[in-house]
């Protein structure tokens, strides 16, 4: 058997309203706005999990003898 590790991420979803003239003024507003102000009422309790990869774990010691190689 081999050692694979899982990448995983975390996300939330959720809308910001933004009143503007244009798209670019809305942008931005958002990227000149702290996070915290942004985020502020919005529900963190059930975030989205998602695989991002799947690797094998080349460092797994069970594969490797005391000088680094392959058994």
């Amino acid at each position: 058997m081999k050692n694979f590790i899982i990448k995983l991420s975390k996300s939330y979803d959720f809308n910001v309203e933004i009143e503007a003239r244009s798209a670019e003024e809305a942008k931005k507003i958002l990227v000149d706005t702290p996070f915290e102000k942004l985020t502020k009422g919005c529900d963190f309790s059930e975030p989205s999990l998602s695989i991002k990869d799947v690797v094998l774990n080349d460092y797994d010691p069970r594969f490797y003898k005391d000088d680094n190689k392959l058994r």
